[in-house]
């Protein structure tokens, strides 16, 4: 596709026009308890999902297996190039509930933004695709490319299904380009754009050091599963709180020149972004400035998601544990394997005399990084520049984890993030929220992309 590109003043006219409505609808969407775990709610939210996609004029399927939420597939349009635009309708668990100023299944409209689980990650970031599209049809008529969403409900509980259901249809997996669920703005409106995100392993460590819970009056003489597991989890990190676990680095791709100017000339606003959300003053080490961005980005991460023993409701009880457990992620970047993390972290169980814990693997997947110099990327950062009006900043990766390994390594798609989410969403926390006037934003941000695509020259495969 070649010439000027389409005006944009009448796709800008349907969103100003369509967003109330467009509102109510992530409303209703976010309504659904979505929640991993919940075969009612996932199938509610997936039922819903491929109705709206039928509303938009695609074609919708249903891809199923046992014991997993479904995948919805809905594709429209027919330009000669096919954009994946990878996204989810599951939900991180709302807990704790009581830190929610309103319940996060009863949406509430407030202070010009959206409040409830999901709207930022992933309800509010998948809509404005689906809006985009939308605008686009009224405004300008055919799409210039094929939009293919994947839309899966395990995303949150680390994707284990997706192989699997992409393997049903193996074409799904053949595109140009796809999108990861999400994009930001920064807390001053700037876009920030990344290729990829980290990979990530999940285990649980378990411990038992009796047939059953004592009275705690002889935890003098009996072995507290409690304090055992803690003594091994001191083992973990060092006295900065960083990583001290050989073998992390197992695999590790070094980063290139490339990689490292790209992240010198990233706007440093960003940390202060992420200090001042979290209330922190310091990062871990001292870390600060380029060497701060490097960290999130290269480093092999290991944290504690919980960590639980004996009994924990609000009357005591005075027991001495028998069990204890707590669950680990440790986020990896690429040409690193899940396999060779949980080596690790069992090696150094059995070298500091914790052969008696065991590990339980929950959940594994690979990276996936494109180059931010990429076609792809620069695109996405070229037309989220001319929405916000501020120039963007690029990454190499965001610090999370998101599915592009198994949609885009088999033929080599290149990734990009593209939306408007803000760090101070609070996405996985309670009051979770998203600004409408982002909606609109990520909105405009995608219908240009749609057409800035088209018309490359080329789209190179990631080497």
């Amino acid at each position: 596709m070649s010439g000027a590109g389409p005006d944009f003043v009448a796709f800008d006219r349907v969103v100003e026009t369509r967003l109330e409505g467009w509102t109510r609808e992530l409303v209703e969407y976010l309504a659904i308890a979505s929640e991993g775990g919940d075969p009612a709610g996932l199938r509610a939210a997936a039922d819903w999902t491929a109705d709206r996609l039928r509303r938009l004029g695609a074609t919708v399927e249903i891809l199923e297996l046992p014991d997993a939420p479904p995948l919805v597939v809905g594709e429209v349009g027919d330009g000669p190039r096919t954009l994946n635009a990878v996204q989810h309708y599951d939900v991180q668990p709302a807990e704790p509930l009581e830190l929610w100023t309103t319940p996060p299944y009863e949406p509430d409209i407030r202070d010009g933004r959206v409040w409830a689980r999901g709207a930022t990650d992933n309800k509010g970031e998948l809509l404005p695709r689906v809006w985009a599209v939308e605008a686009w049809l009224e405004a300008h008529g055919p799409l210039p490319c094929r939009v293919r969403f994947l839309v899966e409900g395990q995303e949150e509980t680390g994707s284990s299904a997706l192989d699997a259901l992409l393997d049903l249809r193996p074409s799904l997996r053949e595109a140009d380009a796809a999108l990861i669920e999400g994009g930001g703005l920064d807390l001053s409106g700037r876009p920030t754009i990344v290729g990829g995100g980290k990979g990530i392993v999940v285990i649980e460590l378990n411990l038992r050091t009796m047939t059953q819970d004592a009275h705690s009056s002889l935890s003098v003489v009996l072995p507290n599963a409690g304090h055992r597991l803690v003594q091994a989890l001191a083992t973990f990190w060092d006295a900065e709180g960083r990583p001290a676990v050989a073998g992390l680095d197992a695999g590790k791709r070094p980063p290139t020149p490339a990689q490292r100017e790209t992240l010198a000339r990233m706007d440093l606003r960003e940390l202060d972004d992420i200090r001042a959300e979290w209330g922190v003053e310091r990062f871990l080490g001292g870390l600060d400035g380029v060497a701060a961005l490097e960290a999130a980005t290269f480093e092999t991460t290991l944290n504690v998601q919980g960590l639980w023993a004996g009994h924990t409701e609000a009357t005591p009880k005075t027991v001495t544990p028998a069990e204890a457990h707590a669950r680990l992620d440790i986020r990896i970047v690429p040409d690193q394997a899940p396999d060779e993390m949980i080596a690790a972290v069992r090696r150094h169980l059995d070298a500091h005399g914790y052969a008696d814990v065991e590990i339980v693997a929950r959940e594994g997947e690979p990276a996936w990084w494109t180059p931010p110099d990429h076609a792809v990327v620069t695109t996405a950062a070229r037309v989220s520049e001319a929405v916000a009006g501020l120039e963007a900043s690029i990454g190499i990766s965001m610090p999370g984890t998101v599915p592009m390994h198994q949609v885009c390594a088999r033929h080599r798609v290149p990734a990009t993030s593209l939306g408007a989410g803000r760090a101070d969403c609070r996405a996985h926390a309670p009051d979770e929220n998203i600004r409408i006037e982002d909606l609109a934003t990520a909105t405009r941000i995608t219908g240009r992309f749609l057409d800035a695509f088209a018309r490359l020259p080329e789209v190179p495969r990631v080497p």
